[in-house]
């Protein structure tokens, strides 16, 4: 106990010794001091631990140790191989129940450790980020914290703050108001959550997109933004680590790493794809390949040689390396007819601005806000809303190609259907000219030489129903040989080639009217000749529901109207007939009029009574 005693007192006397001997200036601590820079002021000293020996033991007993202001030095040290301590005194001079922290702004800090010295009673009180606050910072190796500073009102502390880290070294140490503290904190967490759900939306987004366009574009993409959202989430507040590994310090300290790696390769598959680089820039699609696998050799370095290269370092250069190569791309795909390559080029600048922005934080050339703490966050939601943009430029110039292709199918299809039908026409021409031939030469010459031969008879001898056979027989012949006259000459009329279908019609209606006993009216307006087919299949049908009229209506009048009008031709034939039963419905000839009108983009239609028969068929002109 007594060895105890003479320990603590001695230690009191050696801080105050070393206060003496300092003579530093005191910070008074009052209800208006809401945050204090701990650097670039008399009152706060440095002592550069370049053997990493030094502990608080040594700096209270070897009055030799030098601490220098840090008004004559930058908080950037780089990447010297050494710890640091930080000196300043305190004071608290008020009485209301107002706390201060310990606030760390660098998350390239490794380990932290604090040493309050009241230096009137000589007691020494550690505190280690175990104690930092939120709660589930206390695990941290590689992120902000804050460290609760508890003061007796109206006495001196001199505190000492020592610092680790294998990587760059910046001093970003702040004595800020509790409360002050926790609003500052919590915008800014507020503001990573909200990018995070911003992210997590993007994808919810773009996967739906997925789905319904089964674009590759899209499924790059929602890659790319898993990786990214690695990076976001390992690299923001410590949450992650907090979560899913506590206590692994390997994860904890090369977790960072294993994001950018997974990040930079799903970057590199996205931007190959999106910027189409394999087509437009063979060289450019091969470094971006190269780009994405390099880092998976790399990280193995940091992994086996943990001390040889800072992993932020390597993860900056990599980011660094990534973007000049996508900047190029973008630039090239662009001037080689990709015009979406523009949207991705705005979007990687905007990130990549916000990463700059946040190194010059990190190297104390830009005074920290909201806005430029979470400027990487701001830049990669810019990023996302730029290459949504390009994504959907990306479709609608394919769905426009794929269109185009399709018109070009169609119309050549529609090319070959004009030819082949054409050419169907033209064999039918041909097929009708033989046929009207033979009928008109052999079936005509052969009723001719039996209308001769009959009237060559002498019926003098016949008797009276012998000559009413005979009579009988001269009258079938002569009307055989008149209906084979009118098939020949009306098959195919010369007048449809020459003059077209509205003359064709009016002399086959001038030659009915003559010839038989039913009355043909006609109304014909056809403002502009129709082509060739649709003549052709016009004249049929005419011929066809003529033809019907003559051999089953029995009609006395028949009422026929051609007309053009609105792109269309209309044909209506009417009768005052018997009307068509069930059997003639299901004829041939309907039939053959129906596949015509098909064949003519057309519509018919027919009704029919005990009192007349009407058709009704409009054809398109084009």
């Amino acid at each position: 106990m007594p060895r105890l005693l003479f320990s603590t007192l001695l230690l009191g006397l050696l801080s105050l010794l070393n206060f003496c001997a300092s003579a530093q200036p005191v910070i008074d601590l009052t209800e208006k001091s809401i945050e204090l820079d701990l650097w670039g002021k008399n009152s706060i000293e440095y002592l550069e631990d370049l053997g990493r020996k030094v502990t608080i033991d040594t700096l209270l007993g070897d009055s030799s140790l030098a601490f220098k202001s840090t008004q004559h030095h930058l908080p950037d040290f780089g990447f010297t191989d050494a710890h640091y301590w930080i000196r300043f005194r305190i004071r608290k001079q008020t009485n209301q129940s107002i706390n201060w922290v310990l606030q760390n702004d660098n998350p390239m800090i490794n380990h932290l450790n604090l040493f309050l010295i009241n230096e009137k009673s000589g007691s020494i009180f550690k505190k280690t980020v175990k104690e930092a606050i939120p709660g589930y910072q206390r695990e941290l190796n590689v992120h902000q914290c804050a460290i609760p500073i508890d003061i007796i009102p109206y006495e001196t502390y001199t505190v000492y703050v020592q610092i680790k880290a294998t990587d760059a070294k910046e001093i970003q140490l702040k004595l800020s108001e509790t409360h002050h503290f926790y609003n500052t904190y919590f915008d800014e967490l507020w503001f990573w959550t909200a990018h995070i759900g911003f992210v997590l939306c993007m994808i919810v987004v773009q996967l739906v997109f997925l789905l319904v366009t089964k674009e590759r574009n899209f499924l790059f993409y929602i890659l790319f933004l898993l990786g990214y959202l690695c990076i976001a989430i390992i690299g923001g507040y410590g949450i992650i680590d907090a979560i899913a590994w506590p206590e692994n310090e390997w994860l904890k300290m090369h977790g960072i790493v294993l994001a950018v790696v997974l990040s930079d390769v799903l970057g590199a598959l996205f931007y190959i794809h999106a910027l189409r680089l394999k087509q437009t820039a063979p060289v450019l699609y091969w470094l971006l390949l190269t780009d994405g696998a390099l880092p998976i050799l790399l990280s193995f370095w940091i992994f086996i040689f943990p001390d040889s290269i800072s992993a932020n370092v390597y993860a900056s250069t990599l980011m660094f390396v990534f973007f000049c190569l996508v900047s190029i791309s973008c630039i090239v795909s662009y001037r080689r007819g990709n015009v979406s390559a523009i949207y991705y080029l705005f979007g990687t600048i905007a990130y990549f601005v916000g990463i700059f922005i946040q190194l010059l934080w990190t190297l104390s050339y830009v005074y920290p806000n909201l806005f430029v703490i979470n400027s990487m966050h701001i830049g990669s939601m810019l990023e996302m809303i730029f290459f949504t943009w390009a994504l959907a430029h990306d479709y609608r110039r394919t769905r426009e190609e794929r269109e185009g292709t399709q018109r070009k199918l169609i119309n050549a299809l529609q090319s070959q259907n004009k030819e082949i039908s054409e050419a169907l026409v033209r064999g039918q021409t041909l097929e009708r000219k033989r046929v009207a031939a033979d009928l008109h030469d052999s079936l005509g010459g052969t009723l001719s030489a039996m209308r001769w031969t009959l009237t060559s008879l002498n019926t003098g001898g016949l008797t009276e129903q012998e000559k009413q056979v005979y009579d009988s027989l001269v009258e079938m012949t002569n009307d055989a040989h008149q209906r084979v006259r009118f098939l020949s000459h009306n098959l195919l009329p010369e007048d449809l080639e020459q003059e077209g279908l509205q003359v064709s019609i009016e002399k086959l209606i001038e030659k009915l009217n003559r010839s038989n006993k039913t009355k043909f009216e006609l109304n014909l307006n056809l403002a502009e000749r129709p082509n060739k087919k649709i003549e052709f299949e016009l004249y049929n049908i005419f011929l066809e529901l003529i033809s019907n009229v003559l051999k089953h209506a029995n009609a006395s009048e028949v009422y026929i109207s051609l007309e053009s009008l609105n792109g269309f031709v209309h044909l209506e034939v009417f009768d005052d007939g018997k009307g068509i039963n069930g059997e003639s419905r299901r004829g041939k000839g309907l039939y053959n009029i129906q596949d015509r009108i098909a064949s003519l983009g057309g519509t018919w239609q027919i009704e029919s009574t005990t009192k007349g028969t009407s058709v009704l068929a409009h054809v398109p002109l084009t």
